[in-house]
């Protein structure tokens, strides 16, 4: 009985190891990534990139020295999520229903969070609100 709990101890251990995410060179990133990084984010200087080894797919997460990161999902590197600490989320990435719907709605509010779902997009705003929108852009709901 205690060979089979050590055995079960360790093998749990080794899979927390194996899932724990692994820092990377920013060239180890997928080139859509890379390309979509020097883009959008001219100004930002990369701090660390990890690479995190999901059930069915890699997802990868450049952080920035200013606190922002961005993270992207499966092998083509497309973002997932973008997080900025001060700022707003490049306006060049945010789809243009959502950004004409974000100014004409919450004008003294920038986005600040951005995320793909499997339904849509999922909008933070400085104000802390949270917008939905489905694939469309068509907004869907709001969070207080």
């Amino acid at each position: 009985m205690k060979k089979l709990l050590l055995t079960f101890v360790c093998a749990a251990a080794a899979l927390g190891v194996c899932a724990a995410p692994e820092k990377i060179g920013f060239d180890k990133l997928p080139k859509s990534s890379q390309e979509f990084i020097q883009k959008n984010f001219p100004r930002e200087v990369v701090k660390d990139t990890e690479m995190d080894r999901e059930a069915s797919w890699d997802k990868y997460t450049v952080y920035f020295n200013s606190g922002s990161r961005v993270s992207f999902e499966g092998g083509k590197g497309d973002w997932s999520e973008i997080v900025m600490k001060n700022g707003a989320v490049p306006a060049t990435v945010i789809p243009v229903r959502i950004k004409t719907y974000v100014a004409d709605n919450y004008s003294q509010s920038m986005v600040n969070r951005l995320s793909t779902m499997k339904e849509g997009y999922k909008v933070g705003l400085t104000n802390g609100l949270t917008l939905y929108f489905d694939k469309e852009g068509k907004f869907k709901k709001l969070d207080r």
